[in-house]
């Protein structure tokens, strides 16, 4: 694993929370995201997710307005700040938990979680280190669960971060996981990125 590369891909997102500027948080969470809640409500009960990369939680309170129990994990010591104090100002504090932590190395216990929502970090995880991520979620989820991945398209600007076919993130992701939706942002967009969205199912 290369942990020096990747740790410079933290500080610098770590930096960009503590000087305020967050402009994936103008890229709205798409129908996609709100899809897959639903999904989940006809799929589990007593559902626990986990927001991968949660950033400041906004995403993260989404989840818990849908009434789920919801874990988000960040690097960034700024944006975990944030989003308790969101979550606190929503009165969601008791169902939205965050904490600062590595994807690479989640500090969860085996088969805890139902759900998984990456939005905009595995894009950030670099080659050398997809198998590490996987691991860990694979770990960290239980046989039957779900997850919804946003992730930059090849339509997307050149810049930080990895872009994507569904056929990559297929080759990627199937030997575990069968793709039950695909969607992608309206091209050309006044998003800040173009990004693909996929509901996967474990096998």
């Amino acid at each position: 694993m290369d942990s020096r590369a990747q740790n410079e891909i933290k500080i610098y997102f770590d930096k960009l929370y503590q000087s305020g500027v967050t402009p994936w948080k103008e890229h709205p969470p798409e129908e996609m995201l709100e899809r897959f809640l639903k999904y989940l409500k006809e799929k589990t009960s007593d559902t626990k997710v986990l927001d991968i990369g949660c950033g400041d939680g906004w995403i993260s309170i989404k989840v818990a307005q849908f009434s789920f129990e919801v874990w988000g994990i960040d690097s960034s010591e700024t944006a975990i700040e944030h989003a308790r104090v969101l979550a606190k100002d929503n009165s969601l504090d008791y169902k939205a938990h965050f904490q600062v932590g590595d994807a690479l190395n989640l500090p969860y216990k085996n088969n805890n979680f139902d759900a998984l929502i990456d939005r905009g970090l595995f894009h950030h995880i670099l080659p050398e280190n997809r198998n590490v991520y996987l691991q860990n979620i694979l770990r960290v989820l239980r046989k039957k669960s779900y997850i919804y991945l946003a992730v930059f398209s090849e339509k997307n600007f050149e810049g930080i971060g990895q872009r994507f076919t569904k056929k990559d993130i297929g080759d990627i992701f199937g030997q575990y996981f069968k793709i039950v939706y695909f969607d992608e942002d309206p091209y050309p967009s006044n998003a800040p990125a173009h990004l693909i969205h996929l509901v996967f199912e474990r096998k």
